[in-house]
Protein backbone atom coordinates (compact mmCIF):
# COMPACT_ATOMS: atom_id res chain seq x y z
CA UNK A 1 0.00 0.00 0.00
CA UNK A 2 3.01 2.31 0.69
CA UNK A 3 4.15 2.37 -3.19
CA UNK A 4 0.91 2.58 -4.00
CA UNK A 5 0.24 5.67 -2.30
CA UNK A 6 3.69 6.88 -2.58
CA UNK A 7 3.14 6.52 -6.73
CA UNK A 8 -0.09 8.62 -6.38
CA UNK A 9 1.71 11.74 -4.82
CA UNK A 10 4.48 11.71 -7.06
CA UNK A 11 2.57 11.55 -10.30
CA UNK A 12 0.33 14.40 -8.73
CA UNK A 13 3.38 16.26 -7.92
CA UNK A 14 4.68 15.98 -11.09
CA UNK A 15 1.01 17.09 -12.83
CA UNK A 16 1.46 19.82 -10.12
CA UNK A 17 4.61 20.84 -11.29
CA UNK A 18 3.61 21.18 -15.41
CA UNK A 19 -0.08 21.21 -15.36
CA UNK A 20 -0.40 24.26 -13.39
CA UNK A 21 -3.91 26.03 -13.61
CA UNK A 22 -5.75 22.75 -14.65
CA UNK A 23 -8.19 22.38 -12.34
CA UNK A 24 -9.70 19.67 -13.68
CA UNK A 25 -6.58 17.40 -13.71
CA UNK A 26 -6.58 17.32 -9.78
CA UNK A 27 -10.15 16.96 -9.40
CA UNK A 28 -9.69 13.71 -11.51
CA UNK A 29 -6.70 12.40 -9.73
CA UNK A 30 -8.69 13.19 -6.26
CA UNK A 31 -11.79 10.92 -7.59
CA UNK A 32 -9.27 8.53 -8.90
CA UNK A 33 -7.17 7.97 -5.79
CA UNK A 34 -10.69 7.33 -3.43
CA UNK A 35 -11.69 5.22 -6.28
CA UNK A 36 -7.93 3.32 -6.58
CA UNK A 37 -7.64 2.82 -2.60
CA UNK A 38 -11.17 2.40 -1.46
CA UNK A 39 -10.60 -0.80 -4.34
CA UNK A 40 -8.16 -1.59 -3.09
CA UNK A 41 -9.51 -2.09 0.49
CA UNK A 42 -12.18 -4.11 -0.83
CA UNK A 43 -9.32 -6.00 -2.68
CA UNK A 44 -7.85 -6.61 0.76
CA UNK A 45 -11.37 -7.52 1.97
CA UNK A 46 -11.38 -10.43 -0.56
CA UNK A 47 -8.38 -11.92 -0.01
CA UNK A 48 -8.79 -11.80 3.83
CA UNK A 49 -12.48 -13.97 3.38
CA UNK A 50 -10.18 -15.99 0.54
CA UNK A 51 -7.45 -16.98 3.32
CA UNK A 52 -10.41 -17.32 6.70
CA UNK A 53 -12.23 -19.69 4.54
CA UNK A 54 -9.56 -22.40 3.96
CA UNK A 55 -8.14 -22.23 7.52
CA UNK A 56 -9.06 -25.13 9.46
CA UNK A 57 -9.94 -22.66 12.31
CA UNK A 58 -10.04 -19.26 10.61
CA UNK A 59 -13.47 -20.78 8.84
CA UNK A 60 -15.12 -20.81 11.86
CA UNK A 61 -15.12 -17.11 12.15
CA UNK A 62 -17.54 -17.12 8.62
CA UNK A 63 -21.02 -18.14 7.79
CA UNK A 64 -22.26 -19.75 7.90
CA UNK A 65 -20.61 -20.82 11.78
CA UNK A 66 -21.07 -16.47 12.59
CA UNK A 67 -22.97 -13.63 11.30
CA UNK A 68 -21.28 -11.96 8.11
CA UNK A 69 -21.66 -9.30 10.13
CA UNK A 70 -18.32 -10.16 12.37
CA UNK A 71 -16.47 -10.12 8.89
CA UNK A 72 -18.26 -7.13 7.71
CA UNK A 73 -16.83 -4.96 11.05
CA UNK A 74 -13.12 -7.27 10.77
CA UNK A 75 -12.97 -5.79 7.53
CA UNK A 76 -13.63 -2.28 8.07
CA UNK A 77 -11.72 -1.88 11.02
CA UNK A 78 -8.74 -3.05 9.30
CA UNK A 79 -9.01 -2.02 5.78
CA UNK A 80 -11.64 1.00 5.40
CA UNK A 81 -11.34 3.08 8.64
CA UNK A 82 -8.63 4.73 8.15
CA UNK A 83 -9.13 5.85 4.90
CA UNK A 84 -12.83 6.42 5.67
CA UNK A 85 -11.72 8.83 8.27
CA UNK A 86 -9.58 10.95 6.39
CA UNK A 87 -11.86 11.16 3.24
CA UNK A 88 -14.40 13.04 5.49
CA UNK A 89 -11.30 15.36 6.35
CA UNK A 90 -10.16 15.55 3.20
CA UNK A 91 -13.55 16.50 2.02
CA UNK A 92 -13.88 19.01 4.65
CA UNK A 93 -10.81 20.82 4.02
CA UNK A 94 -12.11 21.25 0.09
CA UNK A 95 -15.26 22.54 1.23
CA UNK A 96 -13.70 25.05 3.29
CA UNK A 97 -11.10 26.00 1.52
CA UNK A 98 -13.48 26.17 -1.89
CA UNK A 99 -15.88 28.18 0.13
CA UNK A 100 -13.20 30.79 2.07
CA UNK A 101 -11.66 31.03 -1.79
CA UNK A 102 -14.92 32.22 -3.33
CA UNK A 103 -16.11 34.39 -0.34
CA UNK A 104 -12.75 36.34 -0.43
CA UNK A 105 -12.26 36.36 -4.57
CA UNK A 106 -9.54 33.53 -4.56
CA UNK A 107 -7.47 35.02 -2.60
CA UNK A 108 -6.04 32.19 -0.12
CA UNK A 109 -5.71 29.33 -2.53
CA UNK A 110 -4.88 28.50 -6.39
CA UNK A 111 -8.06 26.95 -8.18
CA UNK A 112 -6.53 23.66 -7.89
CA UNK A 113 -4.87 24.14 -4.59
CA UNK A 114 -7.93 22.82 -2.37
CA UNK A 115 -7.74 19.21 -4.15
CA UNK A 116 -4.28 19.03 -3.76
CA UNK A 117 -4.86 19.56 -0.18
CA UNK A 118 -7.45 17.07 -0.06
CA UNK A 119 -5.62 14.34 -1.82
CA UNK A 120 -2.89 14.79 0.54
CA UNK A 121 -4.60 14.28 3.59
CA UNK A 122 -6.66 11.35 1.94
CA UNK A 123 -3.65 9.58 0.99
CA UNK A 124 -2.05 10.01 4.66
CA UNK A 125 -4.94 7.90 6.23
CA UNK A 126 -5.94 8.30 10.18
CA UNK A 127 -3.98 9.45 12.09
CA UNK A 128 -1.06 10.58 10.42
CA UNK A 129 -3.53 13.21 7.89
CA UNK A 130 -3.50 15.25 11.38
CA UNK A 131 0.98 15.44 11.59
CA UNK A 132 0.74 16.23 7.58
CA UNK A 133 -1.46 19.25 8.00
CA UNK A 134 -0.11 20.77 11.20
CA UNK A 135 3.31 20.07 9.35
CA UNK A 136 1.88 22.04 5.95
CA UNK A 137 0.49 24.87 8.30
CA UNK A 138 3.60 25.16 10.35
CA UNK A 139 6.05 25.71 7.37
CA UNK A 140 3.42 27.74 5.59
CA UNK A 141 3.31 30.31 8.66
CA UNK A 142 7.18 29.98 9.12
CA UNK A 143 7.78 30.86 5.47
CA UNK A 144 5.35 34.12 5.48
CA UNK A 145 7.16 34.90 8.73
CA UNK A 146 10.30 34.80 7.27
CA UNK A 147 9.17 36.38 3.66
CA UNK A 148 7.97 39.04 6.01
CA UNK A 149 11.53 39.65 7.86
CA UNK A 150 13.05 40.24 4.33
CA UNK A 151 14.43 37.06 3.02
CA UNK A 152 14.89 37.33 -0.61
CA UNK A 153 15.42 33.34 -1.67
CA UNK A 154 11.94 33.48 -1.01
CA UNK A 155 10.80 36.10 -2.47
CA UNK A 156 10.63 34.42 -6.10
CA UNK A 157 8.04 32.17 -4.46
CA UNK A 158 5.80 34.64 -3.62
CA UNK A 159 2.74 36.26 -5.52
CA UNK A 160 2.20 38.82 -3.93
CA UNK A 161 4.74 39.44 -1.62
CA UNK A 162 3.87 39.40 1.51
CA UNK A 163 2.89 35.63 1.96
CA UNK A 164 3.59 32.44 0.84
CA UNK A 165 1.48 30.40 -0.98
CA UNK A 166 0.95 26.51 0.06
CA UNK A 167 0.49 25.32 -3.76
CA UNK A 168 4.40 24.36 -3.65
CA UNK A 169 4.00 22.28 -0.52
CA UNK A 170 0.95 20.14 -0.22
CA UNK A 171 2.23 17.59 -1.70
CA UNK A 172 6.12 17.71 -0.80
CA UNK A 173 5.18 17.68 2.49
CA UNK A 174 2.92 14.26 2.09
CA UNK A 175 5.56 12.88 0.30
CA UNK A 176 7.59 13.48 3.41
CA UNK A 177 4.93 12.89 5.91
CA UNK A 178 4.58 9.35 4.69
CA UNK A 179 8.01 8.16 4.19
CA UNK A 180 8.77 8.93 7.85
CA UNK A 181 5.65 7.36 8.99
CA UNK A 182 6.44 4.54 7.04
CA UNK A 183 9.94 4.37 9.11
CA UNK A 184 8.55 4.79 12.22
CA UNK A 185 6.25 2.01 11.96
Amino acid sequence: MFYLLLGILVLTEAASLYLKGRCFVFKFLFIGAVILILGWACFQSFQQYQIWSEGAFSKLLLPPHQSIAYFLKYSFTHFFKNYLISLVAGLLFLGLANLLNNRYQKRFFEEEEPYLGALAIFIMGQPLWMVYFTGVMFIGVLGTLFLRIGSRKLRFLAASGNRLPFYYFWVPVAIITIIIGKILV
